[in-house]
């Protein structure tokens, strides 16, 4: 009994510290897991209060595209500084994106302890092209698609067409330059479905132009493009 005494007396101190080290490491590794890391992000509000103002200095040009800008925020969500990641091919474009990114919002992020910290945020910002150049103009000779490459790339319709019998029209406007070059598509009337009408832009994009013709010479015009679908319907 002496012994048997002697021994809990001794192993209890081991086994109380050893079984709080345990608990300790438990529980430190399970905050760890339950808070996991959360990147900074911009607040979407803002971005829509204050979305990129198009620069006078790419109307003329009818510049659009995708400016990917990289955004450096604080432990508080402050903005810092922005920069170019990708640019949208045109300087004015690239810097009225990061002149917007100034005028938003942002929450920051935090690493797995809960902590803010500082972080960077990589956002796409989509030019289109400046309204004025939606214009339609009134040719002699109206611009079209060149018949071989619809052939090569016809409309590739969901299957939700098929399977549901569904047919309509997609009505698209392709700005196109002097040379038929293709600078943007937009739908004008939309089939009220998403993956119709994006099956017709993404055809448009691949088709090449013959272009519009003004007392003989090509002129930058507007092309209405209706586009059939369902069954029995045309490509366009």
């Amino acid at each position: 009994m002496l012994f048997n005494s002697l021994w809990i007396e001794v192993m209890k101190p081991i086994c109380c510290g050893a079984l709080v080290g345990v608990l300790v490491f438990f529980a430190n590794g399970a905050y760890a897991q339950d808070v996991p890391s959360i990147d900074a992000r911009v607040d979407r509000m803002s971005k829509f209060r204050h979305p990129p103002v198009y620069p006078k200095q790419a109307i003329h040009a009818c510049a659009s595209g995708t400016a990917v800008i990289i955004i450096d925020v604080d432990a508080d969500g402050r903005f810092i500084d922005a920069v170019v990641e990708k640019s949208s091919r045109n300087a004015h474009l690239d810097r009225a994106a990061l002149e917007a990114s100034s005028r938003w919002n942002y929450s920051p992020a935090s690493d797995e302890q809960g902590r803010k910290v500082a972080d960077k945020i990589r956002i796409p910002v989509d030019f289109e092209a400046h309204e004025s150049c939606w214009t339609q103009l009134m040719p002699d000779t109206p611009a079209r698609p060149e018949p071989s490459s619809v052939e090569r790339s016809p409309p590739r319709w969901p299957a939700i067409v098929d399977e549901n019998g569904l047919s309509g029209e997609v009505v698209l406007l392709v700005l196109l330059e002097e040379d038929g070059w293709k600078h943007a598509v937009r739908v004008e009337t939309t089939s009220g479905d998403p993956d119709i009408d994006y099956a017709a832009v993404n055809a448009a994009e691949n088709w090449q132009y013959k272009p519009a013709l003004l007392d003989g010479k090509p002129v930058r015009t507007v092309l209405r493009l209706p586009m059939r679908y369902g069954k029995g319907e045309p490509a366009r």
